[in-house]
């Protein structure tokens, strides 16, 4: 079926939209302003590439549209191609004859699309009036499909609702599916979930019903997960033992620190590991109360300061778990040096890692102790060297 070329081009959408953004046809027109708008009656007859607060097509696009949208993109009228759209809202209230590719926060269709519709979505909507003449994959939190889908209808939903009509075969995997109106479906009605679907007998389906079962975890990617979990043990206790060789007073000063009031440097190290996001949520307040014509700017000046908050985070949680290695391998082994403790503290981290279920907290504990201790351990290098200047002046005079 056609879905399966959906899902790898899926995985692409970003890069290529980003690359058609930047990069756009020789015959297109490329606009970047407050507002692009097509008005009511307008015929525009070539291809749009818009970058903009708001984008409102009222009239007639004679060519493919690529947007980018602050607030929304809003399809009134008719686009004669197809639309890739990246926006926190995408309305289709017109005509689209060609393919709509959507990643967002909110994408509604009351219109009609002559092809596919791809979309990457928390919440979208098909109303019932809505026409979709090819695939819909969906890939969202919350998806509602109550018009008339003309092949498959496939992807990944938390939640799914549908009804009114379905040409292909419906293959979903969702926490739960309702039928919530009279549903036709030509071909097989297939749903993997552990809950059991709801108005099944307000379907028609010409096919067969069937319930798949969840699917286990794939030996491969466990396999995967399993040897990258080694990598990166093999990586840190590298990095451990080199900032050890490097600064191996620093190291020692960190590793006693580790055992003093652990609950106070793990709130130190968090307040430092965990600024990126405190930074990209702050952000994410600022543009939403920003008036929307100040949003490109702030976003222009904000996101690279977060990127680079990202960075140095990630660069400094390389060596954050040493002091914790080195102090939990001289508590567990007494008669091992500095570098065997490290190692044999970094073993045993990597190994409390790997225990199912409860494994993903060790990193959260031990790299914000750790970097807690660290802090801790400059703290008293300083008042050292400054306790340390008055008897060095006294005993030169």
């Amino acid at each position: 079926m056609r879905y399966r070329s959906d899902r790898v081009f899926a995985t692409l959408f970003g890069v290529v939209l980003i690359f058609s953004i930047a990069t756009p046809a020789l015959a297109a027109e490329t606009s970047n302003s407050e507002f692009v708008i097509i008005q009511e009656g307008e015929v525009f007859p070539d291809d749009l590439y818009a970058g903009a607060i708001r984008v409102v097509i009222d009239g007639t696009l004679d060519g493919d549209l690529v947007a980018f949208a602050a607030e929304e993109i809003v399809i009134n009228g008719v686009v004669e191609g197809s639309v890739t759209a990246v926006s926190p809202k995408v309305t289709i209230r017109g005509e689209v004859t060609g393919s709509l590719r959507v990643t967002g926060n909110n994408l509604e269709v009351d219109g009609d699309v002559g092809g596919d519709v791809v979309a990457a979505v928390v919440s979208a909507y098909l109303a019932p009036s809505s026409q979709v003449g090819g695939d819909v994959l969906l890939w969202a939190w919350d998806a509602t499909a109550l018009g008339s889908i003309g092949m498959d209808l496939t992807g990944t939903q938390r939640n799914l609702a549908l009804a009114g009509s379905v040409e292909g075969d419906v293959d979903v995997s969702v926490a739960s599916l309702t039928i919530v109106d009279p549903l036709t479906v030509t071909g097989d009605l297939g749903f993997r979930s552990q809950a059991e679907a709801a108005g099944l007998d307000m379907a028609e389906v010409g096919g067969a019903v069937v319930e798949k079962e969840v699917l286990p975890a794939n030996l491969r990617v466990r396999a995967i997960g399993l040897l990258g979990r080694i990598l990166i043990t093999i990586v840190l206790s590298v990095a451990a033992l080199s900032a050890a060789y490097g600064w191996p007073g620093r190291t020692e000063r960190a590793i006693g620190e580790a055992g003093r009031n652990p609950i106070g440097k793990w709130l130190r190290g968090a307040l430092v590991l965990f600024s990126p996001l405190l930074a990209a949520g702050v952000t994410g307040l600022i543009l939403g109360l920003a008036p929307a014509a100040v949003a490109f700017p702030l976003l222009a000046v904000l996101v690279p300061v977060v990127l680079a908050l990202a960075g140095v985070t990630l660069a400094l949680a390389v060596v954050a778990g040493a002091p914790i290695a080195g102090w939990l391998g001289g508590v567990a082994f007494k008669r091992l040096d500095r570098y065997g403790a490290i190692l044999a503290g970094s073993l045993i981290i990597g190994a409390m890692w790997w225990i199912p279920v409860v494994g993903w907290l060790v990193p959260l504990v031990v790299l914000p102790w750790g970097l807690g201790a660290w802090m801790s351990s400059w703290r008293d290098q300083s008042s050292e060297e400054s306790s340390l200047e008055p008897v060095e002046r006294s005993a030169n005079s």
